[in-house]
């Protein structure tokens, strides 16, 4: 197991538990939440098991204080299925190519890189608000007993969403790129420490 990952993960899950925490007492603003975006850092950056490990981590230990809903099967598997989305799309996101290759790159052309990725980041957050939106009202809509099980019903339902549609999106655009910026920096950052490590051994050599 990557050390580096692990630890990684571990900071993400404790950031995602305070943060839901404090979203919750202190904000108050249904639906308006952290872990959409933590889920997508984690798939992106991370991978691996890490990809669910994360999200249903923050879930699990943040439900057992503030309790979940009747549509509990249908939010954890969504942020199960945002992290398929994010850990499919890192390659593109991340524009994956050699370390060498990479660490030659020039400054700007780096900045410009990690602008694309915050942008490709933030439209992942932007789908990802819109599938929870439809995924998990069909699941109010199917298991809760509010709304009858009529097309009507379905649209009544998806009708009163809205509202919390609204504060999904608006949380994926506030936080999909500020952690993601925060992961894309660091990832640059490393990258350029290494490959000034490894100019220094062919001085030393030459």
């Amino acid at each position: 197991m990557n050390k580096i990952n692990f630890l990684s993960a571990i900071f993400l899950i404790l950031v995602g538990v305070i943060g839901r925490f404090l979203l919750i007492n202190y904000v108050g603003i249904p639906n308006f939440e952290i872990i959409t975006a933590l889920t997508l850092v984690s798939a992106v950056f991370l991978g691996g098991v890490w990809t669910f490990v994360v999200p249903l981590s923050i879930i699990a230990i943040t439900d057992v204080f503030i309790g979940n809903s009747p549509v509990l099967i249908f939010t954890w598997s969504a942020f199960a299925i945002i992290g398929i989305f994010g850990w499919l799309s890192r390659r593109v996101i991340l524009r994956e190519r050699s370390d060498r290759r990479i660490s030659h790159k020039c400054a700007k052309s780096r900045i410009r890189e990690g602008f694309l990725a915050i942008l490709g980041m933030t439209t992942l957050g932007i789908g990802s608000s819109v599938f929870f939106f439809f995924y998990t009202n069909f699941g109010w809509w199917l298991v809760s007993g509010m709304y009858p099980h009529t097309p009507y019903g379905l649209i009544q339902c998806y009708i009163m969403g809205l509202p919390f549609f609204k504060n999904n999106l608006i949380g994926n655009l506030i936080f999909v790129p500020m952690f993601s910026g925060t992961a894309i920096f660091l990832k640059l950052d490393f990258k350029n420490k290494i490959w000034n490590q490894e100019k220094i051994k062919i001085f030393q050599k030459s």
